[in-house]
């Protein structure tokens, strides 16, 4: 019998990716969300079904962008592979040079190169955040990021050119202040970001002077800042006590040693630092203030209640003028001035009477612009951490997802004692977002809607995401056991059954702490599913945590570590329902009170109210 010859088929050739598979001249947010766009203008078919905000890459972006399949192609390859990630080291990227070159960060992936990888996540992205930045991912899932080294999160370049970037960033945050600053009264305006008196006139451009000395810009003064008697005490305050909140965790102490020192030619900066200290001086008590005061010209002097205030207002003027100059936008000065005024607002934040939640996202913005994270380097890796505690707390009392996008890349054996300890930071950060999480994340549907979660569904990925944060945190004690050990004390008075714990230095301490406070929160909303035995292992985390906590309180006297401990016993007291234990707690936050001069009464009166909700 004939057979019939079997018919040949010309096998398809697929194009690589690199070379023309995926249109790049569809708009960013149907890219970023990995949708086919019709390319219809002004606003494309699938941003219309989904009602979402339709932005094109400019001409010059999409130049940029076609050029940068090849580098991104290395990236990757150097993220994936976790012996490729350079070491963290903290604080030896200072920009000494004064050159407005970026400090080295951290690899990022970059979601809309041709060849990068698709990772879906599915948390909601800020509305702002996303106008801001059109091709901004939410943050994935902790699974994602951790345990493995090898990941790190930022910005693609491939959004918004670095310029226009920073532009929109720094501009919007400081129209966030001059609007909120207006709003307040004292006759405050910011006419013009050009036009102001020559009293904040910034120095015209200076020439090198030789070949050994850093290049001096236009925003720089030629010779230190001169400052009366009552200037220079408050100078003094912030550099020997309010700097020392900031450099928690950092052994090189960058504010106090390095951003004091930018000061005294950057009148922004110096403005800011004079201010904070001026708020501070006007909201201590006289035991704190007593002991934070370390010139009689400071004790002498009458405190003048709107000083702050018109410190404030010069910050402000400083900076809508510096604003012209492209390396002020980048600079270390800017961020460090950023960074001090959000503490300035933190301290007005106690009373109630401050929009420094909202101008914490405006930090966030200025940040992400010049890609500065948490592995930055230098200042700017120092800005970063300070912020982010910052906005931890922020994120806890408003019961929100903490703004940050960014994970850590190095794996716990890798790390210095230090940065170890600056890690449970992190780590507290993810806590904060999971309290935010109420419902199960998903992927849009194809009209654009998410799909409805049952409770079912809901406990059982909270249940499972739960676990896995109990996981890292285990897993960072495990690497910081020996780091974070108890030492040998004299103090043998136990206060309800918890002992006096010392550590030493005493940044380890608030680490444990800090690690205490996450697994509190996590307990807090875990959701029991398997009786009374999960019921009382969870119990029994929550005591141990308490213990801890309460237990480095009594040893705890450093001043710099005071606000972040007392944060992590109002953590710890919202699990305590014996009175006795309860104002036990009372008298341990009104103690970091008296070492820090931070007012905290606000906080007693949220903790209590929180009591009287549980009673």
């Amino acid at each position: 019998m004939n057979e019939t010859p079997a018919k040949v088929v010309k096998k398809r050739i697929r194009k690589p990716r690199g070379r023309g598979l995926r249109a790049r001249t569809g708009c960013l947010t149907c890219r970023t969300r990995h949708r086919k766009c019709d390319e219809t203008k002004p606003r494309c078919g699938q941003c219309t079904l989904a009602d979402r905000e339709c932005v094109y890459a400019t001409p010059d972006s999409q130049s940029q962008s076609t050029g940068s399949s090849a580098s991104s192609a290395a990236r990757i390859h150097n993220i994936v592979s976790p012996t490729l990630c350079p070491p963290q080291v903290n604080g030896q990227h200072h920009d000494h040079g004064r050159k407005p070159s970026h400090a080295p960060v951290a690899p990022t992936l970059d979601y809309n190169a041709t060849a990068g990888p698709s990772l879906e996540t599915h948390n909601i992205v800020d509305p702002e955040l996303a106008a801001l930045y059109p091709g901004t991912r939410p943050q994935p899932a902790v699974s994602d990021i951790f345990p493995a080294p090898s990941l790190g999160y930022g910005q693609s370049p491939e959004t918004l050119t670095p310029d226009a970037s920073t532009d929109h960033a720094t501009t919007r945050w400081l129209d966030l202040l001059a609007t909120d600053a207006a709003q307040a009264g004292n006759g405050f305006s910011l006419e013009s970001h050009h036009t102001l008196s020559s009293a904040y006139e910034v120095s015209p451009p200076a020439p090198l002077l030789s070949s050994q000395h850093p290049e001096r810009y236009a925003w720089q003064e030629d010779r230190d800042l001169e400052l009366s008697a009552r200037e220079a005490a408050l100078f003094r305050t912030f550099t020997e006590r309010i700097a020392s909140w900031l450099d928690l965790f950092d052994p090189h102490k960058p504010f106090s040693n390095y951003a004091t020192r930018l000061a005294t030619r950057n009148l922004g900066l110096m403005k800011a630092i004079l201010a904070l200290s001026a708020r501070y001086s006007t909201l201590t008590t006289p035991i704190s203030n007593a002991i934070a005061d370390t010139s009689t010209a400071t004790e002498s002097t009458p405190i003048d209640p709107n000083e702050a205030i018109q410190f404030y207002y010069e910050t402000l003027h400083y900076v809508s003028t510096a604003l012209q100059y492209n390396t002020y936008k980048h600079s270390e000065e800017l961020l460090a001035t950023a960074i001090v005024i959000s503490t300035y607002e933190m301290l007005d934040a106690s009373n109630h009477n401050s929009n420094w939640q909202r101008h914490l996202k405006g930090v966030f913005w200025i940040q992400r612009s010049q890609d500065v994270n948490g592995s930055s380097g230098g200042l700017r890796q120092a800005v970063w951490w300070a912020w982010l505690r910052q906005d931890v707390w922020a994120a806890f009392r408003e019961r929100r997802r903490c703004f940050s996008f960014w994970g850590p890349v190095v794996d716990y054996a890798d790390l210095p004692p230090d940065d170890l300890a600056l890690r449970a930071v992190y780590l507290l950060s993810q806590a904060v977002n999971y309290c935010a999480e109420s419902r199960l994340p998903r992927p849009d549907t194809k009209n654009g809607n998410s799909e409805v979660d049952t409770d079912a569904e809901v406990t059982r990925w909270r249940s499972e995401r739960g676990a896995e944060l109990m996981d890292m945190l285990e897993c960072w004690r495990s690497f910081a056991s020996n780091v974070c050990k108890a030492l040998p004390t004299e103090n043998r008075r136990s206060v309800h059954g918890w002992t006096p714990i010392w550590v030493h230095p005493p940044a380890f301490a608030v680490a444990m702490q800090v690690y205490s406070f996450a697994k509190i929160l996590v307990c807090l909303h875990r959701p029991v599913t398997s009786g009374f035995a999960e019921f009382r292992k969870i119990q029994k985390t929550l005591d141990d945590s308490i213990a801890t906590i309460c237990g480095i309180a009594m040893e705890l006297t450093d001043p710099g570590c005071q606000i972040i401990s007392a944060q992590c016993l109002f953590g710890a007291g919202l699990c305590v329902q014996d009175e006795a234990k309860q104002e036990t707690i009372v008298s341990f936050i009104r103690a970091c009170e008296t070492r820090t001069g931070w007012p905290m009464a606000t906080m007693l009166e949220d903790l209590r109210m929180e009591w009287r909700k549980a009673a």
